[in-house]
């Protein structure tokens, strides 16, 4: 099994990031598009922020560390 992490802006309001495990060769645009934004936005309650699927934008790991400061803030 390979470790997959999967990265995204909200509304570039903060950012927020899902690891997973699956099996090894899946890319990362694969694996991206393979996420329900709806689901998440449910999961996460984001829609009681106001937040919908429209909000988030999925981005690179680098994109994440750039703009939020990577997996340990927060």
């Amino acid at each position: 099994m390979a470790e997959y992490k999967i990265c995204f802006s909200v509304a570039r309001a903060f950012g927020a990031q899902i690891s997973f495990e699956a099996n090894p060769g899946v890319s990362y645009e694969d694996a991206a598009a393979s996420v329900d934004k709806e689901k998440l936005v449910w999961l996460m309650c984001l829609d009681t922020l106001g937040y919908s699927a429209k909000d988030i934008e999925v981005i690179t790991p680098e994109q994440y560390e750039a703009e939020f400061g990577g997996a340990d803030n927060g």
